[in-house]
């Protein structure tokens, strides 16, 4: 990830009940560069909500990013 870049992330409901946590950083996310088709999400099924937060705010602060909270039905 580049300096400054922060993670595009989201969290989706299941039909099971569960949650999945998603993220991607916005140099990786498709469309960001010419050519460049993109980076799959890397995702966390979790128990609940809070679980799914919780993770992805863990893996921000490991890279030492911020989060842009994005509406995944919006996402390409």
């Amino acid at each position: 990830m580049s300096p400054g870049e922060s993670l595009l992330a989201w969290i989706e409901r299941c039909g099971t009940g569960e949650f999945v946590g998603a993220f991607v950083g916005e140099g990786a996310a498709p469309g960001a560069i010419p050519d460049f088709p993109g980076r799959a999400p890397a995702t966390r099924r979790c128990l609940s909500l809070d679980e799914a937060r919780r993770w992805i705010e863990t893996e921000a602060a490991a890279f030492g990013v911020s989060i842009k909270w994005v509406d995944r039905s919006a996402r390409p």
